[in-house]
């Protein structure tokens, strides 16, 4: 509080204190009324408050607007490589290239030595064509030069015979006990009697081989042949690896033989 102000309020106070106990009989209650004095100068401001709790979060305003588009960011790194398109159309013929020059004339020509190779070489296919029926067939065995083939079919004797002669090879001929022993492994495995490559259709009781010749081999079973009926003009390997003469007519196992 200023100085000046607090002696002003001194004054004052001992003018009035007089008049209020020098006189008992103003007032009934020996009370003094007092002046109300001019008001006080303000005082200084308090220490700020501590901060209030905060309030529950309001609602949630509205969507504002669009802003404006930000700038244009770095370009990113190039990304992987794409398919192969397809494949354009054909460009527009060029045009044509100067001719070119004469070739020298050729060296003369051994015609004896360009024959044997065109014969060599025709042997060869014509091997190559025959091996390579041959391998269609499921089962092969070989005797010396002679391969021994079939795949288990069965057919009539003129059937068989163009069968085998139709892949470069011929109806089954034993002439050994060797090779007769190996079409013998072809009728055990399938258990079918196999046609062989002789008859005696030219000749009743005169067998030959189907390339003609009187055969040089046999091995007829006990009482063959003997032409039941009439009509067993063929011959057949039965079960036990002999002969039996057959009608043509039946089906039997087809193993064809060829010479590689």
């Amino acid at each position: 509080m200023r100085p000046y102000f607090t002696v002003h309020m001194l004054v004052v106070n001992a003018l009035l204190i007089p008049l209020c106990h020098g006189n008992p009989d103003l007032t009934s209650t020996n009370v003094c009324s007092s002046i109300q004095g001019p008001p006080g100068v303000p005082g200084n401001n308090g220490l700020h408050g501590r901060d209030g709790r905060d309030g529950r979060e309001g609602p949630k305003g509205e969507k504002g607007d669009i802003g404006s588009p930000g700038q244009r960011g770095v370009q990113g790194p190039p990304g992987k490589m794409g398919p192969v398109g397809p494949q354009g159309k054909p460009g527009l013929l060029g045009t044509k290239g100067q001719k070119g020059e004469d070739g020298r004339a050729a060296a003369p020509c051994d015609m004896g030595r360009v024959a044997a190779l065109e014969a060599g070489l025709s042997t060869l296919q014509n091997n190559f064509n025959k091996l390579e029926k041959v391998l269609q067939l499921l089962q092969v065995k070989k005797v010396g030069q002679k391969h021994y083939a079939t795949d288990g079919r069965v057919m009539n004797f003129e059937s068989a015979r163009k069968k085998c002669q139709t892949i470069g090879g011929l109806l089954a001929m034993p002439k050994t006990e060797e090779e007769n022993k190996v079409i013998h492994d072809f009728v055990s495995f399938y258990q079918n009697p196999a046609f062989l490559g002789i008859s005696d259709v030219k000749k009743e009781g005169s067998f030959e081989y189907i390339t003609k010749g009187s055969i040089t081999y046999t091995k007829w079973s006990q009482g063959e042949p003997n032409d039941y009926k009439g009509k067993e003009d063929c011959v057949e390997m039965v079960s036990s690896g002999s002969w039996n003469d057959k009608n043509c007519g039946e089906e039997r196992l087809v193993v064809c033989q060829f010479e590689i």
